[in-house]
């Protein structure tokens, strides 16, 4: 079998030369027929150059160049796209990992295995490397292992092996792009049951890293979290619990303003008030579809408004009925079927999250500083706005909305792309403040301001993967901000009925675009 070596490179002028030779030689003293690939990802340090000038000498060497950052696990899928060998391995420049067992992983590969590691934490394994990194490495692992399943001991050792055809299978699945990309592929490949072996090997310390220890290890944990998050939400005891927990709140919140007094506030909607409501809301679905075409047709592929807005309405859909936003893959699933890409899909999916991000944001704070002026001290109203801006920094990271695709997008949206989207996710959220906004005319109206604050919190705890759909944490957030100005009874009442609204028109319009399509509810889900 032919062997394909990559070596992710990323300002690694000057390590990248001797690390190649280092490679050729013991390579050719193994006998391989080999292929080495540089997978430049946006270096600035003239590694770039280097790349250029070792490929044009040595025909065996092969140079992807990107002028934009990718990320590493996005470089690598790249590469092993690339790559002509039946094996593929790759290897930090910095050779940490002793060359005498590359012929262990690839020995792996050619006995029957689908992915090979090298393990600095198994017993055989001699490893050196500083206390401080060598501690956290165990607590990340441990972690892997205890919440995410995994049966591997290193998960981030960068020295692996993989035959072609199941790297290629697993890089669809994956949704990391950068530093947790190893881990994820180590544990999708087991759960989706390719044979996984583990090496113990010899390792030092390369000593430059482009780890950013106290950053990347945060990032890290909360990429665990995401994982650990979306396995729960696939559990059927956990959707049971979560489905319990959102009753429980709601009976709370029932009980707290009392069942009367809810009622009562209750046959106070005006019904043709919740008839224009549902009418606007559905309309802002062929917003939604076509803010996500746009998207779509930046990063190079091809969508209809009217295509786009029934995937838009089945993702949503499994997003209600799900604790964590499954709904995403969905989408990416139903665009699949019609020719667009998982990569294209998603990482259109992590623009739009991106621009909601910024656009809920910039609405709660504007809206908490405009009532703060007015209700409360201007010094409590913005450590309030910045109280927001925290929470949906961590949101994004758990999420790893910023982090994901956000490199590719950069290459491929202008200045004036970023505006129009982003004009395109304010409409979108006025659609659904809107909404709440004349579901409120039913009470003698509510301040805008209030609205928009009480929406905009509202989907920001949302985001957090506690119950289906955020079912009952939207409507203790609308209560705890609107009851400010109204009494509680009002305020949790016009939060229970402009989140069922929103659920019921989403389910809606979501049944009746699977039917449209032949998809049932089933397959989109799993």
């Amino acid at each position: 079998m032919k062997v394909s070596i990559v070596l992710p490179a990323y300002n690694e002028a000057k390590r990248l030369r001797n690390a190649v030779e280092k490679i050729e030689n013991h390579v050719r003293e193994l006998g391989y027929d080999y292929e080495i690939v540089i997978a430049e990802d946006g270096s600035t340090d003239g590694t770039d150059r280097i790349a250029r000038e070792i490929a044009e000498k040595n025909p065996r060497v092969k140079h992807l160049h990107s002028k934009e950052r990718l990320g590493r696990g996005r470089a690598l899928m790249n590469a092993f796209r690339n790559c002509s060998g039946d094996i593929v391995v790759y290897m930090d420049v910095d050779l940490s990992t002793d060359l005498k067992h590359l012929k262990d992983i690839v020995s792996a590969i050619e006995e029957g295995y689908d992915v090979a590691t090298g393990s600095r934490l198994m017993k055989e394994s001699v490893a050196k490397r500083p206390l401080k990194r060598d501690l956290a490495s165990r607590v990340y692992n441990f972690l892997v292992r205890l919440l995410l399943g995994s049966k591997v001991r290193d998960h981030q050792c960068g020295f692996k092996a993989f035959k072609k055809s199941a790297i290629l299978e697993l890089g669809e699945k994956v949704r990391d792009t950068h530093w947790f990309w190893d881990t994820e592929v180590l544990v999708l490949a087991q759960k989706m049951g390719y044979k996984v072996k583990e090496i113990p090997v010899c390792w030092e310390h390369g000593g430059e890293t482009k780890v950013h220890f106290k950053k990347d290890v945060l990032y890290m944990f909360f990429q665990i979290l995401r994982m650990f998050s979306e396995e729960l939400a696939r559990s059927r005891k956990f959707f049971a619990f979560a489905t319990i927990l959102a009753i429980a709140i709601l009976c709370f919140l029932i009980l707290t303003t009392g069942v009367k007094n809810f009622l009562e506030s209750l046959l106070m909607i005006r019904l043709d008030l919740l008839a224009i409501a549902g009418i606007l809301y559905a309309s802002s679905f062929i917003l939604r579809g076509y803010r996500f075409g746009y998207i779509v047709k930046r990063l190079g592929e091809k969508t209809s408004t009217g295509f786009s807005s029934l995937a838009v309405s089945i993702g949503q859909t499994v997003n209600v009925i799900t604790p964590v936003r499954l709904g995403d893959l969905a989408r990416a699933y139903v665009f699949k079927r019609s020719g667009v890409s998982y990569t294209c899909s998603l990482g259109g999916i992590a623009v739009e999250r991106t621009f909601d991000i910024l656009s809920v944001a910039l609405i709660a704070i504007v809206a908490s500083i405009y009532l703060g002026t007015r209700f409360m001290e201007p010094f409590y109203a913005i450590g309030f706005a910045l109280l927001i801006v925290v929470a949906i920094v961590v949101l994004s990271r758990m999420q790893n909305f910023v982090g994901r695709i956000m490199e590719r997008a950069k290459m491929a949206m202008t200045l004036g792309d970023s505006a129009t989207i982003f004009s395109l996710s304010l409409l979108v959220w006025f659609f659904d403040i809107s909404v709440c906004y004349i579901l409120a005319m039913s009470f003698g109206g509510i301040s805008i301001a209030v609205i928009a604050l009480a929406v905009a919190i509202g989907n920001i705890v949302k985001a957090i993967p506690v119950t289906p759909g955020g079912i009952g944490t939207y409507e203790l957030a609308l209560t705890a901000i609107i009851g400010f100005y109204q009494p509680y009874s009002v305020a949790f009442t016009l939060g229970f009925v402009d989140h069922a609204l929103k659920n019921a028109v989403t389910v809606v319009l979501g049944l009746v675009a699977l039917s449209t399509m032949n998809l049932s509810l089933k397959e989109v889900r799993s």
